[in-house]
């Protein structure tokens, strides 16, 4: 297994950044010159992010995030979803050709959700936390309710149509769970919020791009410490593509962040969890807390997160990489 950033802005202090703390795979969230094209995630663009990134000596692992704009209408069930699917497929080729191996997504009928963004954590870092109780009287956005077996057959309809085309094109599916885990947030349904709703995804439609974005916080959020049952049940079926490496304090109906090392979980036992199962791929430190005089990427609170897991990592045999000293680079670095 590999730490690896997540990144919005590929400028090049950030990517001499990622090399120098470590690391050497990239997921790129939210892209903004992607959608230059239209609503669907344009190839030659791609193909310049690809490029891009492995001139700095580094690796894309993953796009995480697709405008909900491009698909309000397949989680609504509203006029026009077709249109969607096939721009949305259209994304998924190209991905593919592109050579991108995992593409996330998530069906938030909403968004996710926190309650205070400005809570103090160790330290008076500000980090984020939900109160349900502060929810439960939310109006329905939007002007409209959204039920629990609806969006299921919105997401089926959604998921049959997607998942053959990302199999012929290579490229895996990560779902994202709902955050926080809890149904339903201001009149509309949340579907993935426990175990067996993931299991209801990965049978509806047996498929190699079939699988999970494994975000430890949200199932943590879900079920505490039994979170290391959760690595098991899914990373011995070989359906964690990648995970967000993130810890929080408390469980459903309240939390809050944390930094890495100080939530519920203890992180290094967790990762020779993931170890057991055969887990090799990428983790990312998510929803970092702010420190002090940090920059608006997070430069020190993600070289604390990077360093941290490196070490647990490394400590536990399952650090993965092949450091060049000639080079300062990774040798399997394209």
């Amino acid at each position: 297994m590999r730490p690896a950033l997540g990144i919005r802005d590929l400028s090049e202090e950030n990517l001499i950044f990622a090399r120098q703390i470590g690391v050497r795979d990239l997921v790129v969230i939210s892209p903004e010159g992607l959608t230059a094209a239209g609503p669907y995630f344009d190839y030659a663009r791609l193909i310049q992010l690809r490029t891009r990134i492995e001139n700095a000596g580094l690796r894309i692992a993953a796009i995480q995030n697709i405008p909900t704009g491009w698909y309000d209408k397949i989680l609504w069930g509203l006029e026009g979803r077709d249109e969607q699917l096939e721009n949305y497929c259209r994304t998924i080729e190209n991905v593919g050709r592109a050579g991108i191996p995992i593409l996330h997504y998530n069906f938030h009928a909403i968004r996710v959700w926190r309650t205070s963004r400005h809570t103090r954590d160790r330290g008076g870092a500000h980090v984020t936390s939900y109160d349900h109780a502060l929810m439960e009287n939310a109006p329905p956005e939007g002007g409209r309710e959204l039920g629990y077996e609806e969006l299921w057959d919105n997401f089926e309809y959604f998921i049959k149509k997607i998942m053959p085309v990302a199999e012929r094109a290579g490229v895996k599916m990560a779902l994202h769970p709902d955050d926080p885990p809890v149904t339903p947030i201001a009149g509309a349904a949340c579907l993935f919020i426990d175990v067996p709703a993931f299991q209801r995804v990965i049978d509806m439609v047996p498929s190699p791009s079939n699988g999970l974005l494994f975000c430890q916080g949200c199932y943590t959020e879900m079920m505490g410490d039994k979170v290391f049952d959760a690595i098991r049940h899914f990373g011995n079926q070989g359906k964690i593509f990648y995970v967000h490496f993130r810890n929080v304090a408390g469980q459903m109906p309240s939390f809050r962040e944390t930094f890495i090392d100080s939530g519920d979980i203890d992180m290094a036992e967790a990762i020779k969890v993931y170890k057991e199962v055969g887990f090799d791929g990428v983790m990312i430190p998510d929803h970092l807390p702010h420190v002090i005089d940090d920059t608006p990427f997070g430069h020190r609170s993600n070289a604390y997160a990077i360093g941290y897991m490196r070490g647990i990592m490394k400590a536990a045999g399952a650090l993965d990489e092949e450091w060049d000293p000639k080079t300062a680079a990774y040798k399997s670095a394209i």
